[in-house]
């Protein structure tokens, strides 16, 4: 989907920050999509690639409701799905696509059709440059398998808290216990500073899915036992993390 960049995919905060929100980590149920949509939705109001897409704001919050719905509905099947509460308000969500889930099925692909076409009829100039995006986006996945970080965004109002984070940790967790490698796609150079502390590395970097359209970096995270017998990834970008928190993946 063409969320990734935080999401893309698209991340809130600093795991280096000393003050934080308290929030419960619980599995997304289908009576809290329409919340996570909108949350989800929020978070990438400001995604270059969706303002690239969607230049109009009223439209492109139209057509984010219907991106985040595709995604979320389609991950929900996998039970990876996280839901940050605070209280009883949901304020975070990551989707996560487990080893073999991605790239989308026939049948998945025909699930999500629907809309998939609400997307392209909010902005039918962009269906060109929207397919190719995904298609370009698919092109440069790994081999599996990996577990793939499809959707995470934190509610703008307690991003930089340690909410996102959180998010991810269940599956950090499962991915390092199986040995198994993490990939995603952002689209700051401030989200790549905060994936590193988390263990990922670049894969890709500054690479556009559409011609001209904004930069994009693939990053992939090894289980915590092979950095540690291996620290250093061949080929892996150098640089230091900055302190800031990002807004999105």
């Amino acid at each position: 989907m063409v969320k990734r960049g935080e999401a893309g995919r698209q991340v809130s905060n600093d795991p280096q920050r000393g003050r934080k929100v308290e929030v419960r980590v619980i599995g997304l149920t289908h009576d809290q999509l329409a919340e996570a949509v909108g949350v989800l939705a929020r978070s990438y109001q400001d995604h270059p690639n969706f303002i690239d897409f969607f230049p109009d704001e009223r439209i492109r919050a139209r057509a984010l409701l219907h991106v985040c719905t595709a995604g979320l509905r389609d991950a929900l099947a996998f039970g990876h799905v996280y839901a940050a509460m605070r209280g009883g308000e949901l304020v975070g969500v990551a989707a996560w696509l487990p080893p073999g889930a991605f790239p989308l099925s026939p049948r998945r692909v025909l699930r999500a059709l629907p809309n998939l076409v609400r997307i392209l009829a909010a902005a039918p100039r962009s269906t060109r440059r929207l397919l190719r995006f995904m298609t370009n986006v698919t092109r440069r996945h790994p081999a599996q398998p990996y577990w793939y970080l499809e959707d995470v965004g934190v509610e703008p109002l307690v991003q930089g808290l340690g909410v996102g984070t959180r998010l991810l940790e269940p599956v950090l967790s499962l991915a390092d216990a199986a040995r198994q490698l993490c990939y995603l796609e952002t689209q700051t150079e401030q989200n790549v500073a905060w994936y590193r502390k988390l263990g990922f590395e670049v894969r890709d970097a500054e690479i556009s899915f559409t011609p001209g359209g904004p930069p994009n970096w693939t990053m992939i995270r090894r289980p915590i036992r092979d950095r540690e017998e291996s620290p250093t990834e061949p080929g892996a970008s150098a640089g230091s993390p900055t302190p800031e928190s990002p807004s999105f993946r």
